[in-house]
């Protein structure tokens, strides 16, 4: 019961003095190491171990702005991504389209297949094409 007592107690001084500010490691009158916040008379050799300092509020402004135009910034190529893609994707249909005609006497078939890859672009990708390599190379 003991240890559980001292390690909680431990535990509390080392959360609380991590939100101190500055830590110093001292020697007492007994010859004990202390880590302190505020060294008190007596203690000898205190040396800043650590420091905390938080940033002002005019650094604080400066990081929240810089977020949000960035956040921004994501906002706006998010929309515009799957525009640029969805056209990436109907110009390699298309391509495929005039290499269909050249090489398949069936005009059908390739007006099937022209629907299928531009529903597969519309889609995003999740309507089956034989062309759906379109859709995955749209994004180059």
């Amino acid at each position: 019961m003991k240890q559980i007592v001292l390690t909680l107690c431990v535990f509390f001084v080392f959360i609380t003095s991590a939100y101190a500010g500055k830590l110093y490691n001292c020697i007492d009158r007994d010859g004990k190491a202390i880590i302190t916040d505020v060294p008190q008379d007596g203690m000898k050799n205190c040396v800043l171990k650590g420091s905390y300092e938080g940033p002002s509020p005019e650094e604080l402004a400066i990081e929240k702005e810089k977020a949000i135009v960035e956040k921004d910034k994501a906002i706006v190529k998010a929309k515009e991504t799957p525009e640029a893609r969805i056209k990436n994707c109907v110009s390699c249909c298309a391509n495929k389209q005039i290499v269909c005609y050249n090489f398949t006497a069936d005009n059908r078939l390739c007006t099937a297949e022209i629907k299928n890859c531009y529903a597969t672009c519309d889609s995003g990708g999740t309507s089956p094409s034989s062309w759906s390599d379109c859709w995955s190379q749209s994004d180059k």
